[in-house]
């Protein structure tokens, strides 16, 4: 290869990607555009025929990851140092904002309020209450645990970010999705096509898995504009509002890392954490933390049987919509959320890493639907980091 394609694939990164990523981007909106029932329609033919198929073996793969996590933390690999530096290059606060705010992201945001509401007015599989009873929310709160709790965090910041420090900050490999490969297939996973295909793949599975959280967040944003400014809740209105998301999203990325994705991650936590402080103030309290309680409490006693359910034992729209729809949403972002994770890794030792995703982040997650809850119950009629591991 020459100087000239060196660094033009420097600048513009792996052709193969490029092309495979764009083309299947322009394929897929020139289909919708052409008939937008047939794309649905094969959309949700796909993705039944995944979830048959593939349902159960999501719910191992999630299951097994996290107690492998569980089991490197617990070792004297979880004493294991990531990074050489005496200093951190970003403090732990803006670390861990940054790592809550990209992996819940916009579906987060959603579902944080909108799981909970769901299952405690539709009791799930793993539940007997009544929906819309007073049992019903220790219940709800549980399943939805189970969707954002310990085996979705361990599979999106844990065990697949160590893996990828590992190889790239010990190993000298690149810090790309295919890298996570190379523990099994070698070198021949890093050069040549059969890389670039698994590069691209990663990068189609999180477009296609970014574009439901912009939409939910479109959409729940104009519902609330409507609902407390009057504002007409309409097709303009949510473009008017993705195109917000899209300026803000294009600014933070081209302002870097240190800049714009910091920021904004900080100012999210300040206004998750006075939002917090508001309804614990003015809130109810007590009963928030009652419901809480019991709703870790039916979690951590019940996390196997909801962790295996299949359909032997629950209805399979439910397994399709809900279990297995989350679960291969996170698998799909995986790849690339190890890429960052990695990129912005620079705790100390692995297992307070594994600590912070796993324990604060779940529960800070979870913990934003009780007032929803409240509302429903009251009326139930309506840079390079430049580290490497030191044992």
């Amino acid at each position: 290869m020459n100087k000239a394609n060196v660094n033009q694939e420097k600048r513009f990164g792996d052709p193969i990607v490029l092309v495979l990523t764009m083309g299947f981007i322009v394929l897929f909106l020139g289909l919708s555009l052409w008939d937008i029932e047939l794309t649905a329609s094969a959309i949700a033919s796909g993705f039944a025929w995944t979830a048959k198929y593939f349902g159960s073996f999501f719910q191992v793969l999630l299951i097994l990851t996290f107690f492998i996590a569980i089991a490197t933390a617990m070792s004297r690999y979880g004493q294991a140092r990531i990074g050489s530096l005496d200093k951190p290059e970003i403090t732990t606060f803006r670390w861990l904002s940054m790592i809550l705010c990209t992996l819940l992201a916009g579906g987060g945001v959603f579902f944080a309020a909108g799981e909970p509401v769901y299952h405690f007015l539709v009791s799930p599989p793993a539940s007997d209450a009544d929906g819309g009873s007073a049992e019903a929310i220790a219940p709800a709160l549980a399943q939805s645990f189970m969707h954002w709790g310990f085996l979705a965090w361990a599979v999106l910041g844990s065990l697949s970010a160590i893996v990828l420090s590992y190889a790239h900050y010990v190993k000298g490999k690149p810090l790309q999705p295919r890298t996570l490969l190379y523990p099994v297939l070698g070198e021949r996973v890093l050069k040549g096509a059969l890389g670039s295909i698994v590069d691209a793949c990663c990068v189609i599975a999180v477009v296609a898995g970014t574009v439901g959280p912009i939409g939910f967040l479109a959409t729940q944003v104009s519902f609330g504009l409507s609902e407390l400014f009057g504002a007409t809740d309409g097709f303009a209105l949510q473009l008017t509002i993705l195109l917000c998301l899209a300026a803000i999203y294009m600014t933070s990325a081209l302002t870097g890392l240190h800049k714009g994705i910091q920021f904004l991650s900080r100012m999210n936590v300040f206004l998750a954490l006075a939002i917090a402080a508001v309804i614990i103030v003015f809130g109810p309290t007590l009963f928030l933390a009652d419901s809480y309680l019991q709703g870790m409490g039916r979690y951590l006693g019940s996390f196997f049987a909801m962790a295996t359910m299949t359909t032997n034992t629950a209805p399979d729209w439910w397994m399709q919509w809900w279990t297995v729809f989350f679960f291969a949403w996170f698998i799909g972002y995986t790849p690339l959320m190890a890429v960052f994770v990695a990129r912005i890794c620079f705790v100390q030792v692995s297992g307070l890493c594994w600590f912070y995703s796993r324990l604060i982040g779940s529960y800070i997650e979870s913990g934003k639907a009780g007032k929803q809850v409240v509302d429903k119950i009251k009326s139930p009629g309506k840079s390079d980091c430049k580290r490497s591991f030191e044992a």
